[in-house]
């Protein structure tokens, strides 16, 4: 075999060989993809839609949120895991809403998630606050 060709296969076998994580570090979802803004009539608020795209086992870092959310799962499933509470499964058709300034982490599971979500914010200001482990 030529080295031009056992060159090409490596170079096939890299790009299709499946990416593998490390036990217990989950990758990173995929920033949210904003659909729309439209400002609160008589406030200094405005409403955002957006999707939200998980890859497999991906996960939002713990943080919260400066506004209610309320989010419907297109496709695949997270497990939304409150602080103090158990975790909750929400499935592809499902809804689940948080209250502004609840500490939370979001987790797609092994097939991945797309979620739609609306959400009050001001703008201008951070709508999600890391918070400490």
């Amino acid at each position: 075999m030529s080295m031009a060709a056992s060159g090409s296969l490596v170079l096939v076998a890299l790009v299709a060989a499946p990416s593998v994580q490390a036990a217990g570090n989950a990758p990173d979802s995929k920033p949210t993809i904003v659909l729309q803004r439209v400002p609160v009539p008589n406030t200094d608020r405005e409403m955002g839609m957006g999707i939200a795209e998980f890859p497999p086992n991906a996960a939002k870092p713990r943080h919260a949120a400066t506004g209610p959310e309320l989010c419907y799962v297109l496709e695949g499933e997270v497990t939304v895991q409150v602080d103090g509470q158990p975790p909750k499964v929400v499935h592809a058709g499902e809804t689940f809403r948080l209250p502004a300034g609840v500490v939370h982490v979001t987790r797609a599971g092994p097939a991945g998630a797309k979620v739609v979500a609306a959400w009050v914010h001001t703008p201008g200001q951070a709508f999600n606050l890391p918070a400490p482990n």
